[in-house]
């Protein structure tokens, strides 16, 4: 009975972290800020490439204390970083409501956003997950990345009903009220760490009774880390240079804003799936194999959204769904098996770090390119350049050093565990 109350407590974190996850920086940034460059352009006078780099500021201010927030995580436990970073996000989501027509307000206002949303960027809810189970841990992280899907499905479309009925100053008012709505509750009331007491039910250790993990200096002298930087690097720029500039793209070819919308939440329902089945097959494949695929799959996309017809640009938005947020997936699952999860919050962290720099470069290329030449085409050439060498990368990464632990090989469920702390300072 305890070992199947501690599985349904792992679930159920699975779940809740899934349905907090629609509301992660990708879903809530990166997505529908899309949809308003124009407007916000228009209104302001500005060029997408000011508009446009302002977001290339708010990945840069994350990508400078994303490792903080990761080494805040293992210290101080999951509600204490999660909660005041959600709140404090809302908040500031609300005043670009009201921002005037200031290029520094504005750059200030996003990067400050940058700073205070990193715990709602998936760390958060992956170390919680990869500390609740190992040997279906892929299908757990798939499960929850595809909430990150679900929100870049169905954000777009509401931030797009609200530019409709009112403008786009009340579509950030509404994001703001969202976050604040549906996901403080659940970080503060329904998320937590496992006790201690609980390990030996869930069967996540080693017979140490201890998490397994590298610290941090060992993981930097490994080569495996380098290998897997630079992979996330290439695609953390590639594909959110895609998606930001997407509805800008698609109606500068003709199609309508409504049909633009139509297709980035296609390209969030792709997303969803292919985080799904990638988590499935990572518990059966080599994690290496099954990214390579996901990474070199926008390539073809690519090509079809530069067709200017429906059709093949929905086909070519579908694939470049499939890698949208799959890196971050893919990465912290190849974390937990290659660098471990004891210290997982400070070294994921600097992979999201990474890959919050890949987004800050990405958008604001994309936007380069097209205001210097008049078209995307160069930075689609680098971009599908960049995600060859990384999957060569990756399918390069060798056998792992933490593989899921054989169920004749856990320890038993009558370990006696009773009065221990729990696992993190702040649970």
């Amino acid at each position: 009975m305890p070992s199947l109350i501690g599985k349904r407590r792992a679930w159920f974190t699975v779940g809740f972290s899934t349905l907090a996850m629609t509301l992660s920086v990708n879903g809530l940034v990166l997505a529908p800020y899309g949809i308003m460059i124009k407007p916000i352009g228009d209104e302001f006078g500005w060029s997408r490439t000011t508009v446009t780099g302002a977001l290339s500021l708010f990945a840069l201010t994350a990508a400078l204390v994303m490792p903080l927030m990761g080494g805040l995580l293992d210290r101080y436990g999951f509600r204490r970083v999660v909660v005041p970073g959600v709140l404090i996000s809302g908040i500031l989501l609300a005043l670009l409501a009201v921002v005037p027509p200031s290029i520094a307000l504005w750059f200030l206002i996003m990067g400050v956003l940058g700073v205070v949303s990193t715990p709602q960027n998936g760390v958060p809810y992956y170390k919680l997950a990869s500390q609740w189970l190992d040997g279906r841990r892929g299908l757990a992280l798939g499960i929850i990345g595809t909430g990150g899907a679900v929100g870049g499905a169905l954000v777009p479309q509401y931030v797009g009903a609200l530019i409709e009925l009112f403008n786009w100053r009340l579509a950030f008012l509404g994001l703001g009220i969202l976050l604040v709505v549906v996901t403080l509750p659940i970080a503060s009331f329904l998320l937590r760490e496992p006790y201690r007491h609980e390990l030996p039910q869930l069967k996540v250790h080693h017979e140490s009774g201890e998490l397994p993990g590298m610290e941090l200096g060992e993981a930097l002298r490994s080569r495996k880390f380098w290998q897997l930087i630079v992979a996330v690097l290439l695609v953390g720029s590639a594909v959110p240079g895609v998606v930001v500039q997407m509805v800008p793209l698609l109606t500068d070819q003709g199609l309508s804003t409504d049909l633009a919308i139509v297709i980035v939440s296609a390209m969030g329902l792709a997303t969803m799936f292919g985080r799904l089945a990638g988590g499935f097959l990572l518990d059966y494949l080599h994690a290496p194999r099954v990214a390579a695929v996901v990474f070199s799959a926008p390539i073809l996309g690519f090509i079809l959204l530069t067709n200017g017809d429906f059709v093949p640009a929905l086909i070519g938005a579908l694939l470049v769904g499939m890698a949208l947020g799959g890196e971050g997936d893919l990465v912290s699952y190849m974390t937990s098996r290659y660098m471990g999860v004891r210290f997982f919050g400070q070294i994921y962290g600097i992979f999201m770090a990474v890959l919050a720099f890949g987004y800050a470069f990405g958008p604001f290329a994309f936007a380069a390119s097209y205001d210097l030449t008049g078209s995307y085409d160069a930075a689609f050439m680098v971009a599908g350049a960049g995600l060859v060498v990384s999957s060569l990368l990756v399918l390069r990464m060798g056998p792992y050093n933490y593989p899921p632990i054989p169920a004749s090989h856990r320890p038993s469920d009558v370990d006696d565990a009773e009065g221990l702390s729990p696992t993190q300072p702040g649970a």
